[in-house]
């Protein structure tokens, strides 16, 4: 979250380009019941922007599940996760597979696991995975998504 004073000239579309937000999450951040008139001087709360941790890729003929978990540097069983498929099953071109963007990286739960368990294993703060996941308890199977340091 980072906050902003209201320049003279400033609208509600420049601040939202400026800092690359839409403009609903400034809106919703700071509960203004009317945006079409920014005062001058008045402090906005400008909501952290978070990338959206998966991207698609259109399947191309000659691809298969594994040269797309190869081109995307993540597991197969991961990927297959993911899309809720088989590692057999057939995909046709142009289908849509949903992979994890850069930095994501996907955990999925086993029986008798708990935040805390997955949280130390993974190394990763608990409030972190349920921030990102907005769950409290864990299912077995279940898909985690969490964020790792650039390398």
């Amino acid at each position: 979250m980072e906050r902003y004073i209201v320049q003279e000239g400033d609208n509600i579309i420049t601040i939202a380009r400026r800092f690359g937000v839409r403009i609903i999450d400034i809106i919703t951040a700071n509960d203004l019941s009317d945006a079409t008139y920014l005062e001058p001087g008045t402090e906005l709360i400008i909501p952290r922007q978070t990338e959206a941790p998966f991207t698609y890729h259109i399947v191309k003929k000659g691809d298969t599940l594994y040269s797309i978990a190869q081109m995307h540097n993540i597991d197969v069983d991961d990927l297959v996760a993911i899309n809720g498929l088989k590692k057999d099953e057939y995909i046709h071109e142009n289908q849509k597979i949903m992979v994890p963007n850069k930095n994501t990286k996907v955990y999925i739960t086993k029986e008798g696991e708990t935040l805390k368990s997955v949280s130390d294993n993974l190394k990763i703060p608990q409030e972190e995975l349920i921030s990102v996941n907005e769950q409290l308890f864990l299912l077995p199977e279940q898909m985690l998504v969490y964020k790792v340091k650039e390398s």
